[in-house]
C-alpha cells in the first residue's frame, strides 16, 4: 500500500445532491475524489483520482464511533469520548490525533497530532453555501484527512437535525 501525503495548502469541497451527497474534493493541482454520503451516513465510499477505495463506516450509532476502512484493513478508527462531547478521537494508522471544534457554535474545526500540533484546519464554506474548506496545515494522510472531513460532515449533519427538531417542536 503506498502512503499518500497531501501537501497542499487548500482543499476545497463542494457538496450536491439530498439524501445521498456527491463531496468533491478540489485541489490547486487537481481532483482529489469524490465521498459519497448515503443517507444517515452508516455507509459511506471516498472514491480517489487515483483509483483507491475508502470505505467510512458507522460502527455505533449511540456511540458515535466511525471506522475508515482501505483494502480490508482498518485504518483509522473514531469516537467520541462522551455524549454530550462533540470531539473525536482517532486512532489512525497507530497514531493519535484528535479532532475538536474551534468553539461552541464554531464552524471551524482543527485535528491535532498526538503532539497537540495542529494538521487541517475544516471550515463551512458559508451559510448558505454547502461544503467547505480544508487548509493543510503540515503533513498529513489523504486517507485522514478524509476521514477527517468526513467526520465533521457527520457533525454538522448531526447539529442541522438537531435544530431542525428543535424548530418544529415549538410549532
Amino acid at each position: 500500500m503506498v502512503r499518500e501525503e497531501v501537501v497542499t495548502d487548500e482543499i476545497e469541497v463542494t457538496v450536491s445532491g439530498f439524501f445521498t451527497t456527491h463531496h468533491r474534493l478540489e485541489s490547486g493541482w487537481g481532483p482529489l475524489g469524490t465521498l459519497t454520503v448515503r443517507g444517515s451516513g452508516a455507509r459511506s465510499v471516498f472514491q480517489a483520482s487515483d483509483g483507491r477505495e475508502l470505505n467510512l463506516v458507522r460502527t455505533s450509532w449511540w456511540r458515535s464511533t466511525y471506522e475508515l476502512i482501505e483494502g480490508g484493513r482498518t485504518r483509522g478508527a473514531a469516537r467520541s469520548p462522551g455524549i454530550f462531547n462533540r470531539r473525536f478521537l482517532i486512532d489512525f494508522d497507530g497514531l493519535p490525533y484528535e479532532l475538536q471544534p474551534a468553539g461552541i457554535l464554531a464552524q471551524t474545526w482543527h485535528l491535532v497530532d498526538g503532539a497537540g500540533v495542529a494538521v487541517l484546519e475544516i471550515r463551512a464554506r458559508g451559510v448558505f453555501r454547502r461544503g467547505a474548506y480544508v487548509a493543510v496545515l503540515g503533513e498529513v494522510d489523504s486517507g485522514l484527512l478524509v476521514f477527517a472531513y468526513f467526520l465533521v460532515y457527520m457533525r454538522w449533519q448531526e447539529a442541522a437535525a438537531g435544530a431542525a427538531a428543535a424548530g418544529a417542536g415549538g410549532s
